[in-house]
């Protein structure tokens, strides 16, 4: 009997996984849906948390949350962060949803392409 690779095992499943669970959260997927709403320029974390109404240092634990789940980036600017949505990996996760969509029929086929195409998107 050969060896059966198991879903543990598997690395596309577990990043893709980390990404569904850390929007799973109502706050991470308003601060996600916030910084694609502002994209490309993105947003320093207090412009989120003044947006949101939310105290900073919780704003913080979800950016970092979204950043360790490979949604968003970061980059320094003196003393702030600007924190981005990951366009590119956000369509990866819609085309890993969507690859068997519809076992490839017309149905839904002329859909999906539109929304993980980067020409038609951010």
């Amino acid at each position: 009997m050969g060896h059966e690779r198991s879903e543990m095992d598997d690395p596309e499943l577990q990043r893709m996984t980390a990404r569904l669970e850390a929007l799973a959260s109502p706050q991470r997927l308003r601060i996600f849906r916030l910084l694609v709403e502002h994209e490309p320029e993105g947003l320093v974390s207090g412009g989120v948390a003044e947006r949101l109404e939310q105290p900073h240092n919780a704003v913080s634990f979800h950016l970092k949350s979204l950043q360790h789940a490979g949604l968003v980036t970061v980059q320094r600017e003196g003393r702030y962060q600007r924190y981005r949505a990951d366009m590119p990996q956000v369509r990866g996760l819609l085309s890993y949803l969507t690859e068997n969509c519809c076992g490839g029929t017309v149905s839904c086929g002329t859909a999906i392409p539109m929304l993980i195409n980067p020409e038609n998107s951010c």
